[in-house]
């Protein structure tokens, strides 16, 4: 399957223009450090973007709804909610149906679905050589949203690993720079649009 960059930045900022259709934007982190707030309400009142395996489990910190779904690859995304803990498990069908983005380059020719939409390669590239490291899937989604939409984005379960993934029972830190991802995040604070809820 050939995805040639400018179809993937069209189809997205189209896609995302439908969806965000005014609304503030919920970009919610899976750091566990999330459990210890009430920002439920707050997450579903906006635009809900959701992130890998990130199922919520427990609605008044992490909201209910979700209205996008960006994860890292399929074959990933398969085998984390297949370890995830089990209130997780149980929910393995919460994102059936929700539009999705698939943020990592390999695997894409397997993608099953001809709607598929990819995380384009030229922001990867942009991103990736302002931090000096591969970007998780969370910087992705936050530079996404930043470059493609004019929505206010508001950051969620954003604590770059001063605590555990919650969904997991082993980190995997993987080989981003989270100091690095950190930074980013705030230098965009500086603009307006987006705000970091702790």
């Amino acid at each position: 399957m050939d995805h040639t960059t400018d179809t993937d930045v069209l189809h997205l900022r189209n896609m995302l223009s439908r969806l965000v259709a005014g609304r503030p934007v919920s970009l919610v982190g899976n750091a566990a450090s999330l459990f210890s707030s009430r920002h439920g309400a707050e997450i579903d009142a906006g635009c809900v973007v959701r992130l890998n395996s990130g199922v919520p489990v427990r609605a008044r910190a992490q909201g209910r709804r979700v209205d996008l779904h960006c994860f890292s690859t399929m074959s990933s995304f398969r085998y984390n909610m297949g370890r995830a803990r089990w209130r997780v498990r149980l929910k393995k069908r919460y994102f059936d149906g929700t539009p999705s983005v698939w943020m990592g380059w390999g695997e894409r020719d397997t993608a099953e679905d001809p709607q598929q939409l990819f995380y384009p390669l030229p922001l990867l590239e942009a991103l990736t050589e302002r931090l000096g490291a591969p970007p998780s899937v969370g910087a992705r989604s936050l530079h996404m949203l930043h470059e493609l939409t004019t929505a206010d984005l508001r950051l969620f379960g954003f604590d770059f690993k001063q605590s555990t993934t919650f969904y997991r029972t082993k980190e995997n830190l993987g080989s981003h720079d989270w100091e690095a991802e950190r930074r980013f995040a705030l230098s965009l604070l500086e603009g307006g649009r987006v705000t970091l809820r702790s």
